[in-house]
């Protein structure tokens, strides 16, 4: 499973490349347009509104370093 932080609309968000059906994949999406899934704070959605936002990149990538551990169970 990749994560990785995204621009989404005025913020970013952290998402995963983990597939929406099926088991997780080892692959990065194809197209950005693939669906992802978006970290909300606790757990993984497929709602893009439920993620946990921040305003600048750094404070994002910090976030997942910081929360490795939840991120990527």
């Amino acid at each position: 499973m990749g994560i990785l932080t995204r621009l989404q609309n005025d913020c970013y968000v952290i998402t995963s490349d983990r597939a929406l059906e099926g088991p997780p994949s080892k692959h990065a999406p194809r197209r950005m347009s693939d669906p992802y899934r978006v970290w909300t704070g606790d757990d993984w959605s497929a709602d893009s509104a439920d993620a946990l936002s921040f305003t600048s990149l750094d404070d994002a990538d910090e976030y997942v370093r910081a929360n490795y551990a939840r991120v990527s169970a």
